[in-house]
């Protein structure tokens, strides 16, 4: 989160999920391609104050201080338009937006729906589990909720958690 320290929480962000951890060389260049578009990006011929960051080698972040020029559609494209040709490029999906991260182990493990409800059977996750949360619209609110509880997740009314006595 080092990348937005120079930003204001209120910035709008969009979050990409990778459906695989990128390799050591791929998160290199697709920093810089991230970091070249941000520092090009523009929205109607105005420049935009945006900033890009890779986390778990499996989130990318993209956010725009709105309050120095705002984004409209134009740029928003733009900025979709990176994400399908670098996912083009490194064979990568950003946008199953059914896939849940989970962190496990210092690292991101996605899941489906059913895979997860089969590793919470498993005892491997439990409700308090971390998982990613693609909800937030700012870097201030991602950086509150970014990361959830399994219990707090949208989708935990339909998990079933073992009871616990």
């Amino acid at each position: 989160m080092e990348t937005f320290l120079n930003l204001p929480d209120s910035c709008r962000l969009w979050m990409y999920a990778a459906n695989r951890a990128l390799s050591e060389q791929e998160e290199l260049e697709v920093g810089k391609a991230l970091e070249a578009f941000t520092l090009q990006w523009t929205s109607h011929d105005m420049p935009l104050q945006g900033k890009a960051s890779i986390l778990h080698q499996r989130v990318v972040l993209i956010a725009v201080n709105e309050a120095f020029h705002g984004v409209s559609g134009c740029g928003i494209d733009k900025s979709v338009k990176l994400m399908k040709e670098l996912g083009a490029q490194y064979g990568i999906d950003f946008f199953n937006r059914l896939q849940i991260l989970v962190k496990q182990d210092n690292t991101l493990v996605g899941y489906t729906k059913e895979q997860l409800q089969q590793a919470i059977d498993k005892g491997e996750v439990d409700e308090e589990t971390l998982v990613f949360n693609p909800m937030p619209q700012s870097l201030g609110e991602f950086k509150q909720k970014g990361w959830v509880p399994i219990q707090q997740f949208w989708m935990a009314p339909q998990l079933k958690f073992s009871v616990k006595y």
